[in-house]
Formats: C-alpha cells, structure tokens, sequence
C-alpha cells in the first residue's frame, strides 16, 4: 500500500478535531444565517402587515384554503395601483385624526375638520378598492367564500362577547 495514504500515527485526533471544527462551524453559520433570516423576515413582515389593510388581508388569506388564498393575493397584488393611493391617503388622515383627538389643548374645530377629511378618504378608499375586491373575490372558490364568511361572523361574536353587559 501507498504509504502516502496510511494514516500517520497520532493523525487520529487531528481529523477528528477538523472534522468537528468543520461540523460546528456549518452549525453556527446555520444558526446565525437563520437568525438573520428570521429577523429579516420579521421586518419585511412588519414592513408589509402594520397596516389595518394588510392585517385584514392577511387575516383573509389565512382563513381561504391556499389555492384560493393565492389567487385571491394575486389580484390584490395585480390591483394595488388602483387602490394604493387612496389607502395611502386613508391611513394619512386617520393619523391625522388620531393626532388631533390627542392634542392638548383639545381643538374641536381641528378634530371635526380631522374627522371630516377621514370619512372623505374612506369614501375614496371604498370606492377605489371595491372592484379589485370584487375582482379578487370572484376569483375564490364558493367553498372558501363561505369559510369567509363563516371566518368573520366567528370574529363579530367573538367580539361581542367581549363587550361588557348593560
């Protein structure tokens, strides 16, 4: 035999230690690579669901089965240009309304003027996103608009049950 590829003696403990150096190494990259991920993951999470509009979205794909929550986010998603900007405008004038139902002083003519700038941009945003829910919609199977459907009547007693007796 070649006496190149005998193992030297006292060689054991080398390959042994490299092997698990090698072998720990792998380990934490693996761990941090998912940490990173993870976090990552957790911020583009954030970045796309700290919106009611996203929340509710996400919630109605959650309930529909996933070939219909797919094809649902997809016309969404085809859609948002039709839609961006007046939900953009919405979220804007809640903060605004939020801000000025806080103020100290307390400005009634500002929070009235809040409120009716809010309840316009509703309007704009229903009116807006209606065809692209409609369009998303008839895109579900009748199965998984009833598990809509069913979803939220669930969450209305849900929170009425939690609302205190008179």
């Amino acid at each position: 035999m070649n006496a190149s590829l005998q193992p030297r003696p006292g060689s054991d403990w080398r390959t042994l230690a490299l092997t698990a150096s090698v072998v720990v190494n792998l380990f934490l990259a693996a761990l941090v690579a998912g940490y990173l991920l993870r976090i990552h993951g957790y911020r583009v999470h954030l970045a796309a669901g700290d919106t009611p509009m996203a929340r509710e979205l996400a919630r109605v794909e959650s309930v529909l089965p996933p070939r219909d929550a797919a094809a649902f986010q997809r016309v969404i998603e085809q859609d948002r240009p039709r839609f961006a900007v007046a939900a953009q405008e919405l979220m804007d004038a809640r903060r605004a309304l939020q801000y000025q139902i806080a103020a100290d002083p307390f400005d009634r003519q500002a929070v009235s003027e809040a409120l009716s700038a809010y309840r316009v941009s509703w309007g704009r945003f229903v009116s807006d996103f209606s065809g692209p829910l409609l369009d998303a919609l008839s895109q579900v199977s009748p199965q998984g608009r009833r598990q809509l459907v069913a979803a939220r009547r669930r969450a209305r007693e849900r929170l009425l049950s939690r609302r205190p007796r008179r």
